[in-house]
């Protein structure tokens, strides 16, 4: 089914942007895991709308709650399900869009998929909305992740034409930052270019860095389950991602062999190699390196420009502008998006690769 995804643990989402919640189960964690709603209303903070001015201002506080799958707060080894209020719709902002499809959203597949009955309010089950459930469940993911002492970092690398090549070292370092560009610098210039955009009526993309230490050697797939291909499944689910590469990405595409190659040495206790340009994984499989990747997040389509679409009913041109709260710059809310729904994928990998010791680090 499309609404969900995983192999060991299964996660699916339910519910629409303009419905009265959005809600995700997760199955296939054994009993006794703690599961910290602290945690996971950090997480949930971290991507909810409203975070500033930079921004969609969307007033959902994207408070939860845990109806299935706990006894206390450890896990029953039944599904956990979260649910999550929509609280602050406003379906009226697209009355007029149901037979006038934005350009560059989902609003005409929606149309040729589903036709009629298609649920077009704030983008459906197609929403960024959906996202908020994906962060509730991967959390956990998170969590499970941390203690085994496996590290999901990442951070926006760039925004329009505004990149850094600093790396984040912690969340702290990333989430104090206002685009989430771990760059005082870059952080504040950044800044000043939505601002812009905003007033423009327009909207910029992203990309997103995600650094992931301390997974061992020896997890994931030759071929159909390989640690890329899980990965991409999870990320090119979230909305707005068009592009992911690993390591050097295409930048091998013009290196030699020799530039390529990372050579392998042993530090006395582990296999390493001197440099990182395959992303940690060879064959699908993961050799013991962090697994490195970077995504990239596009321009929010719904802008107060004027555009030109086709009237679904008439087959003539149109033109619209686009009400409702959006946010411009996608990147920012959706790099706690990109860090859960990697971890639920590395945190599949892990217990499915069917290795004693690597579950045995997982759940003690």
């Amino acid at each position: 089914m499309s609404f969900s995804i995983g192999n060991r643990l299964r996660l699916t989402v339910f519910g629409a942007s303009h419905g009265q919640l959005v809600g995700s189960t997760i199955e296939g964690l054994p009993a006794g895991i703690r599961v910290d709603s602290a945690r996971i209303a950090e997480w949930m903070d971290r991507r909810r709308p409203s975070l500033s001015d930079i921004t969609t201002q969307r007033k959902e506080d994207d408070s939860f709650s845990i109806v299935s799958g706990l006894m206390g707060d450890r896990t029953d080894g039944s599904p956990l399900t979260f649910l999550i209020a929509n609280k602050d719709p406003i379906s009226s902002h697209y009355d007029e869009l149901k037979e006038r499809p934005r350009p560059g959203h989902a609003d005409l597949t929606l149309f040729l998929k589903y036709g009629e009955y298609r649920n077009y309010s704030g983008g459906g089950f197609l929403s960024g909305r959906m996202t908020a459930p994906l962060v509730a469940a991967g959390s956990v993911c998170l969590s499970i992740l941390t203690n085994a002492g496996v590290n999901v970092n990442g951070w926006v690398q760039s925004i329009g034409s505004i990149k850094t090549s600093q790396i984040a070292d912690s969340p702290e370092a990333t989430y104090s930052a206002k685009t989430r560009i771990p760059d005082p610098v870059k952080d504040h210039e950044a800044e000043e270019l939505i601002k812009k955009l905003i007033s423009e009526g327009d909207s910029v993309g992203g990309s997103i860095h995600v650094s992931i230490h301390g997974i061992p050697g020896g997890i994931g797939e030759p071929f159909f389950d390989s640690v890329e291909s899980v990965l991409s499944h999870a990320i090119f689910s979230i909305p707005a991602i068009k592009a992911i590469e690993f390591g050097a990405g295409f930048d091998l595409s013009s290196m030699k062999g020799s530039e390529a190659v990372d050579t392998i040495f042993y530090d006395g206790k582990n296999f390493r190699t001197k440099t990182n340009n395959n992303g940690g994984i060879l064959g699908g499989i993961t050799n013991g390196m962090p697994v490195d990747f970077r995504v990239a997040v596009k321009p929010t389509s719904s802008i107060r420009k004027e555009l030109e679409t086709v009237n679904l009913q008439s087959r003539e041109k149109e033109v619209i502008r686009v009400k409702g709260r959006h946010d411009p710059c996608i990147a920012i809310r959706a790099l706690p998006v990109i860090q859960c729904m990697s971890a639920f994928s590395i945190l599949d990998l892990m217990m499915s690769s069917g290795n004693r010791s690597v579950l045995e680090r997982l759940f003690p």
